[in-house]
């Protein structure tokens, strides 16, 4: 999967699954600091990660906007 399919899903996205990314966005905002500990904060400096957090963010406006 490329970058760009992630930010395409999300904008194409179904209420329900707009609803799924929330849900994800939600847990791992909660639970990142839990799980990554990794001292090269590879969540922060990870090209796909930023992307994924882009694209959770992204779902969680359009949800906001409907």
């Amino acid at each position: 999967m490329e970058l760009q399919d992630i930010n395409n899903f999300v904008q194409t996205a179904n209420e329900e699954q707009l609803k799924a990314f929330g849900f994800l966005g939600q847990w791992m905002m909660e639970n990142g600091p839990k799980y990554c500990t990794c001292p090269s904060k590879c969540n922060q400096n990870c090209e796909l990660a930023k992307a994924l957090g882009g694209a959770l963010q992204a779902a969680g406006q359009r949800l906001q906007g409907q």
